[in-house]
């Protein structure tokens, strides 16, 4: 079955069939429908993250650029679950006690186009406490939103240009990879519009029936650009296309429209102040663009394309900015930055705190490590020290789980203090976006009845009831940690 044909890729039909995956999916995507977020909502990434976070403020205080009474704006776009916002905060506001500004005046806004996820987050225990304080909001946002405010939902206030003060931060993990991205093939100096014909197995309910994506094939057509230079009416984007024809003999690149379009909005209201941290899965050099090849589509209930980071650092450089990436990035999961409003030479901290944090050990080393040994035999010391590296991660913490519990019969008790410890950090990271969450806690628990403290084994078994409900694992281990603490006294 055609879906559609000969389409300019932005404007096809596979976005807003994106859109209706995400808006019929809600949370679930994250916990039921195999949507990837793991690279992008874990402490590790979040500690990352912060550190150049607290840089870039750093840089903007030592130019006067901040208005202490006013709020800084940061803007999580495509925020889900709320997950990464959770780990980000518990990481943001140590670090600003640490360079002496706790009482800067902030507010970190949890961006979505599906309400059900922002209702989701406006309900969820873990966050009260920054709700409570008024540094966390909600607002619905659309990546092609022009002019229209973004309206906070919990502080019942609009935002637009008149408005906001200071410079404003954009975090866009997992999300320049789902909003539409433009086509174009170089050949001979010449450059071509990708065109799309969109078809897929079966018959639709509906023209935007989301089932269709699982089994969606596309073909590609190209045509001859003759007026390159205003191909984009978006200031700075077709110099990027004169570029890329120009640098290369022979490619084939996507142009991430969608974020272009994004950082124009959030650049327009705060007077071109803005600083960009994003992670997706993506390509960042020449090479990499050189053997780029046709977008390859993954699929996983929704879809995601590889963005074209090199072309968004570009992007910031080109302006008089900085745009920062990786040494030696890998394309299943890249980390780009950039600043506008200063000059290169004005964002010294924030260019050090990306070198430092991202750069010398990205997140996709970190799971490769990780995924690495899980397949080896540790013991119980470099177990904690690979829980200590992950910044104590829930998820490392769940994969080594069987490993920890082994090694306990002959851990020292000094070692057992410290898994003791480890624990009890690790759940401070933990943030539950289902029901199934209840079985890392119940692991938990097991370690900690392993290591002969009952009392609190016992509140961990009783966690995991009031996460997954009634099961017979948790009912008879409650049991049990009742008996050895009735032994205890007795």
């Amino acid at each position: 079955m055609i879906i559609e044909s000969n389409k300019r890729m932005s404007q096809s039909l596979l976005w807003k069939l994106q859109k209706a995956a995400y808006l019929s999916f809600g949370p679930k995507a994250w916990s039921h429908c195999g949507v990837p977020f793991y690279l992008t909502s874990n402490p590790f990434t979040a500690k990352q993250y912060a550190h150049v976070v607290v840089g870039y403020l750093r840089d903007c205080l030592a130019r006067q650029q901040i208005a202490t009474s006013e709020p800084i704006y940061f803007f999580d776009l495509g925020a889900g679950t709320g997950r990464f916002a959770y780990l980000f905060l518990k990481e943001l506001r140590p670090l600003l006690q640490v360079i002496g500004h706790s009482k800067l005046n902030f507010c970190y806004v949890m961006t979505d186009m599906v309400k059900s996820n922002l209702e989701f987050c406006s309900k969820h225990p873990q966050l009260n406490e920054f709700f409570n304080e008024g540094i966390l909001d909600l607002a619905e946002y659309h990546h092609a939103q022009n002019e229209t405010p973004l309206f906070l939902m919990h502080s019942k206030k609009n935002l637009s240009k008149e408005s906001i003060r200071n410079p404003v931060i954009l975090i866009a993990n997992y999300f320049f990879d789902t909003i539409p991205q433009d086509l174009f093939k170089v050949e001979d100096g010449k450059l071509y519009e990708g065109r799309l014909t969109l078809e897929a197995e079966g018959e639709a309910k509906e023209p935007l029936d989301p089932a269709l994506i699982t089994s969606l094939r596309v073909q590609y057509e190209y045509s001859l650009i003759d007026d390159v230079e205003h191909y984009y009416s978006l200031p700075g984007l077709s110099s990027i296309l004169q570029e890329y024809a120009a640098r290369f003999q022979k490619a084939i690149f996507l142009f991430p429209i969608g974020a272009f379009q994004s950082l124009t909005y959030f650049s327009d209201l705060s007077q071109g102040r803005v600083m960009l941290i994003a992670g997706d899965q993506a390509v960042c050099t020449e090479e990499q663009i050189e053997h780029w090849g046709e977008p390859k589509i993954a699929k996983h209930a929704s879809f995601s394309i590889a963005v074209n980071y090199h072309a968004i650092a570009r992007y910031f450089n080109n302006k008089g900015g900085c745009g920062l990436l990786t040494s030696n990035p890998d394309p299943v999961f890249a980390v780009v930055a950039g600043v506008l409003g200063g000059e290169n030479k004005d964002q010294s901290e924030v260019a050090l705190a990306f070198r430092t944090h991202i750069d010398a050990f990205e997140p996709s080393d970190y799971l490769k490590v990780i995924s690495d040994l899980e397949k080896q035999a540790l013991k119980l010391e470099t177990l904690l020290m690979l829980l200590k590296l992950g910044n104590w991660d829930p998820m490392n913490f769940y994969a080594f789980f069987e490993k920890i519990r082994k090694e306990i019969p002959q851990a020292s008790p000094a070692l057992k203090r410290d898994l003791q410890q480890a624990i009890h950090k690790t759940y401070a990271n933990f943030y539950s976006i289902s029901s199934e969450d209840g079985d890392f806690i119940l692991n938990l628990g097991v370690l900690l009845f392993d290591l002969g403290l009952f009392a609190d084994a016992l509140t961990f078994f009783q966690r995991s009831l009031a996460i997954k409900g009634a099961n017979p694992a948790a009912l008879k281990n409650i049991e049990a940690c009742k008996k050895k603490m009735l032994n205890d006294k007795c």
